[in-house]
């Protein structure tokens, strides 16, 4: 790069290792893989089926907005001569961020350079995140991002090459299918822009709980129901008793509020042995003759000198305690999940 940041082709060609007619014998080659029919024209039809080829997820096509962009006189084709004007303008945008990020201008991006870049953009990633983003880019796995394999996986992308950009592209094309949830990127609530993810997902989950709410109240009924059931009658069931709202009726806070005093007495009452023997470990004195050895000891001694009894002493105090505070909680719990769409 010259002293003023300027790339020139020149720069490009001594990145790529490569001679002005070999790196047009490259271009040539990538446009007529795509016109596959030898048209002499490229079409959103032959650039979806290009991209097809290439392995792009479904998901992500962009052949649309990638012949948009090449189409210069917006005909609706693109010419060899667009094409390259593409090519030329892509590569020389790829190999200026390219640059800023190689801090070093050894001419490879580390993992650690293309963590810091993607830190002052916003974007947080994990080490297992960052090692995924290069391992995707890094073609000959030897750890780090050459020009030429930065190029190979941002080359077909139609957008500005920003670092956002570049990360938003990397979650798309490397979509985790985590089953009966939603098809979600990994690493997108790290992302700096995550409070519109959150937005997207409060609302997208507004709209699928309440869509599938009568058949949460239907699955409800048949499963409390001993004799034998089918759905048409509970459906029958529900609306001559409730009508349409049936299907959209939740516990009450008095419901959630029992539920909560119920759970957490019982909680608290199993666990309560647990307690007094921690309490009596920590209260006895080290030095003292008949100190207990260990839990199992306290507990056998407990039982041997006290009974049963002995492991609840206290108890009802506590209750006092972790009863009102269990029941509370609870209700607040549910209510957020409702009003964040958490469900």
């Amino acid at each position: 790069m010259t002293g003023n940041g300027v790339v020139s082709m020149d720069h490009l060609l001594a990145a790529l290792g490569e001679t002005k007619e070999e790196r047009e014998v490259r271009i040539r080659s990538l446009f007529n893989f795509f016109d596959a029919a030898n048209n002499g024209y490229l079409d959103v039809a032959q650039i979806e089926v290009g991209l097809s080829a290439l392995q792009i997820p479904p998901e992500y096509k962009y052949a649309r907005e990638l012949c948009e962009v090449c189409d210069a006189n917006s005909d609706g084709r693109v010419e060899y001569h667009e094409f390259r004007r593409y090519m030329d303008d892509k590569e020389l945008e790829l190999y200026r961020i390219f640059q800023a990020i190689d801090v070093e201008h050894d001419g490879n991006i580390i993992p650690e350079e293309l963590y810091e870049a993607l830190l002052k953009a916003g974007i947080e990633m994990d080490d297992e995140e960052l090692a995924r983003f290069v391992d995707h880019v890094d073609k000959d796995n030897n750890g780090i991002i050459t020009f030429e394999e930065w190029r190979d996986f941002l080359l077909l992308y139609p957008h500005e090459a920003t670092i956002e950009n570049i990360y938003h592209h990397w979650e798309r094309v490397c979509l985790v299918d985590i089953g009966e949830q939603a098809v979600i990127p990994e690493g997108i609530s790290k992302h700096a822009n995550r409070t519109k993810y959150f937005l997207a997902g409060g609302v997208a989950g507004s709209i699928s709980r309440t869509v599938t709410a009568p058949l949460d109240r239907l699955k409800v009924v048949l499963q409390v129901q001993t004799a034998h059931a089918s759905i048409m009658p509970a459906v029958t069931k529900i609306l001559k008793q409730d009508g349409l709202s049936g299907f959209f009726r939740e516990p009450g806070p008095l419901v959630q509020l029992g539920c909560g005093t119920i759970s957490g007495a019982v909680g608290a009452t199993c666990v309560y042995p647990l307690q007094v023997i921690r309490t009596r470990l920590q209260a006895q004195s080290s030095n003292a003759s008949d100190a207990y050895k260990g839990m199992f000891d306290a507990f056998r001694r407990t039982f041997q000198l006290e009974g049963f009894i002995g492991f609840y002493k206290g108890l009802f105090p506590n209750l006092l305690k972790v009863v009102p505070a269990a029941s509370i909680t609870y209700v607040v719990y549910e209510s957020m999940k409702k009003n964040l769409d958490l469900d």
